[in-house]
């Protein structure tokens, strides 16, 4: 889907499209954030990866490396795969306001400076 953030923002339509670039507008609002495509989707990092964006044909990903210990302040986290990762999959452009993600992402950015990168932690 492309190298860049740019392209593979570009290369949506839709409801996941506008999603996606508002999703992206709340991560980089929070500040201090570098973003990257790895894996082939968006990444955001600030002492290793903090969240990451995909989209599916029936809902996007908001997934936090550190999601499983932050799962008190969002309900719809779901603890799955390896690190402490947690996502949240979300129907619409409108199914997350800004400063939830804001708070997440926050959050997310604390736990990295406080522990190190989530990708290197034993």
């Amino acid at each position: 889907m492309g190298r860049t953030v740019d392209d593979y923002v570009g290369a949506l339509a839709g409801w996941q499209a506008e999603t996606v670039r508002t999703l992206r507008r709340d991560i980089m609002a929070v500040g201090g954030l570098s973003e990257s495509v790895k894996w082939g989707h968006p990444v955001y990092e600030a002492d290793g990866p903090v969240c990451l964006l995909k989209a599916h044909k029936s809902h996007v990903t908001l997934g936090f490396w550190r999601g499983a210990e932050m799962r008190e302040l969002h309900a719809g986290l779901e603890p799955h795969g390896s690190f402490l990762m947690a996502s949240i999959k979300l129907q619409g452009a409108d199914a997350i306001d800004a400063v939830t993600v804001g708070r997440l992402v926050a959050a997310g950015v604390a736990l990295n400076r406080l522990k190190g990168d989530p990708t290197k932690a034993a």
